[in-house]
């Protein structure tokens, strides 16, 4: 979502500079090296045979770019990226995408090197070019979380962006926008009670808030059709779940007088 609002704001020739330098995909259980790397993919020779022939995938595609314009900086964003089969996906670039690794000094074979064609920009051996970012974004508390690489983790630098960080950079495109900081902050304040058990994890991000446009700003309907679902699954096994998430309710209406009742 905010990866397409960025771009919508940006002037046409910007717009054709972001499509340029700038490659997007989301993470999924499916999601595998074939379509991240290289693999190979059914052709038809349009005489009705059908066989099979070695296509690049969107990252290795994005990195060939990059070769072409070595002097600009190009940025490849994975969503979700908890949510995929990392080694799966990933294959021998573990080693590649480290950034002391980037550039010729670490290239490596691919598991489809020898079908490489002639006048390929990685026919010796693939590697990320130095001008190649890679960002990667999850939420930290997705259960699948758990199951990601620490081989992985070490190759990033990690940034939290908080609630609060989320809301200063989306107001300008809300409705409501005082009144939304209002509620997301008592909220986001009773779900750090202790006694639900959760934490700032946990804490409702701005991004929920842009619903509102789609319900003419009804904070009600944004509640009932979003946010009470997430949040009793966040309190689901709790022996008093239906009353703490009465306690959250009353927080983000405003009634903070009876959230300690």
């Amino acid at each position: 979502m905010i990866f397409g609002e960025v771009k919508d704001q940006l002037t046409e020739e910007e717009q054709t500079q972001f499509n340029e330098q700038c490659g997007f995909v989301q993470f999924h259980p499916s999601y595998d090296y074939t379509d991240f790397v290289e693999g190979l993919r059914p052709r038809n020779d349009g005489n009705g045979n059908v066989g099979f022939e070695r296509k690049d995938g969107v990252f290795k595609e994005f990195c060939k770019a990059a070769l072409l314009e070595s002097d600009k900086p190009f940025v490849f964003i994975i969503d979700e990226i908890n949510r995929g089969e990392i080694s799966k996906i990933f294959g021998e670039l573990f080693f590649s995408i480290d950034p002391g690794y980037r550039g010729e000094k670490g290239m490596v074979q691919t598991q489809y090197q020898n079908m490489i064609e002639e006048g390929d920009a990685f026919k010796k051996g693939f590697y990320v070019p130095e001008n190649v970012y890679i960002i990667g974004t999850m939420n930290d508390i997705d259960r699948s979380v758990e199951s990601m690489d620490f081989a992985m983790r070490r190759r990033f630098a990690w940034k939290e962006v908080t609630a609060e960080e989320s809301y200063e950079a989306m107001k300008d495109k809300m409705v409501h926008a005082e009144e939304v900081k209002k509620r997301m902050t008592a909220l986001n304040n009773a779900i750090c009670d202790e006694k639900l058990g959760l934490n700032k994890s946990y804490q409702i991000g701005a991004a929920y808030f842009l619903k509102l446009d789609e319900y003419d700003g009804d904070f009600d309907k944004l509640w009932e059709y979003h946010l009470r679902g997430l949040l009793s699954e966040y309190l689901r096994g709790n022996r008093d779940a239906e009353k703490q998430l009465a306690q959250l309710k009353k927080a983000y209406d405003g009634n903070t007088e009876s959230q300690n009742e």
